[in-house]
């Protein structure tokens, strides 16, 4: 392949860019829960072509973002404590399995504890976009080290309602507690300590889900 079709490949469409920017507006709550969006308010809002609209909405409902019945408006999730849990049911039986089997090859990615540290640097300015992007990042770099295509586009199906529960509930993520969680994650996958990887992982996302369910219930 030629530099120039690889910097072709590279450029990003419109749908990617209108995709980008309504999900960023999703995630930072400027479109609220249990809100309507429709391919011609999207349209008119971005001055783009309604099969673009379309188009990138499409991808948000793919990424749990937004979701539409048959004939209906699409709208962003209003998550309840039932979906969290089953969110987080549906992330342990992936993410534990996940660390035992990178504890039997003792292979703990680089990009995982980048996250680590990032993490414990977004303590000292946290943001929506610093902290809940790093702490996600870290799950999904843990599954990316598998090298199973199948397996990532699984977990990918699961990860944009992760991240719309954790920004809608951004306040409880305490950094340097979940940092000091993962990195005893790391050590054990290091130590090819396979009962202690997956018990911390379980351990890790039983404690953000009873988090996130008492402050849904709190609010």
């Amino acid at each position: 392949m030629s530099p120039v079709d690889q910097n072709e490949l590279s450029v990003p469409s419109l749908v990617d860019v209108l995709h980008a920017a309504i999900r960023d507006r999703i995630l930072k709550g400027d479109i609220e829960p249990g809100a309507s969006v429709t391919e011609m308010s999207i349209a008119t809002q971005y001055s783009v072509a309604r099969p673009t609209a379309k188009a990138a909405m499409e991808r948000l409902v793919v990424d749990g973002l937004l979701r539409r019945s048959t004939n209906k408006t699409a709208r962003v999730p209003l998550l309840d404590t039932e979906d969290v849990r089953d969110l987080y049911f549906s992330r342990e039986l992936i993410e534990r399995s996940v660390v035992e089997r990178l504890a039997m090859k003792r292979l703990v990615p680089d990009e995982a504890e980048k996250n680590v540290t990032a993490l414990r640097d977004a303590a000292d300015e946290p943001t929506v976009t610093a902290a809940v992007s790093v702490d996600l990042g870290f799950h999904r770099s843990l599954v990316t080290a598998l090298n199973s295509p199948r397996l990532i586009r699984l977990y990918d199906g699961l990860m944009g309602e992760a991240h719309l529960c954790m920004a809608q509930a951004y306040g409880i993520l305490q950094t340097e507690r979940v940092a000091d969680e993962y990195s005893r994650i790391l050590e054990a996958i290091e130590a090819g300590d396979v009962q202690a990887a997956g018990d911390e992982m379980s351990g890790h996302l039983d404690r953000a889900c009873l988090r996130l369910v008492s402050h849904m219930r709190a609010n």
